[in-house]
C-alpha cells in the first residue's frame, strides 16, 4: 500500500517504512555541526495558529518543527528513507549513514 501523509495524518500510525523529506526550512551548520531551522521557508502556517502562548518566539516555533520532524522520524518499523533538500544537511546525514 502507497499513502502519503503528514504530521497531522500520520500520528499513533507505525509504518513498515517511511519516506520523511526534509524541506528547505532545515539545514545545516558545518561550523556548530547543528541543525538549523528557518522560520521563513516553513511552510505549514497551521502549526503556529491559536498559539497566543507563543507570541512570536523563534525558539518556541522551532522546537515545534523539531517536534514534527522527531514523530515523522519515529513511525517506520523496518525502514526509514531520508532526502534533505538543504546539500550540506543531506552530506552531512550520509556521513553519519557510513
Amino acid at each position: 500500500m502507497h499513502e502519503v501523509g503528514s504530521i497531522y495524518t500520520i500520528q499513533g500510525f507505525d509504518l513498515n517504512y517511511a519516506g520523511v523529506i526534509l524541506g528547505p526550512s532545515l539545514g545545516y551548520d558545518p561550523s556548530k555541526d547543528r541543525l538549523t531551522v528557518d522560520l521563513a521557508q516553513y511552510q505549514d502556517k497551521e502549526a503556529f495558529k491559536k498559539r497566543p502562548d507563543l507570541a512570536d518566539t523563534t525558539d518556541a516555533k522551532a522546537a515545534i518543527i523539531m517536534n514534527a520532524i522527531n514523530i515523522l522520524l519515529k513511525r517506520a518499523k523496518h525502514g526509514l528513507y531520508l532526502y534533505a533538500a538543504d546539500p550540506a544537511l543531506r552530506q552531512r546525514l550520509l556521513q553519519l549513514a557510513k
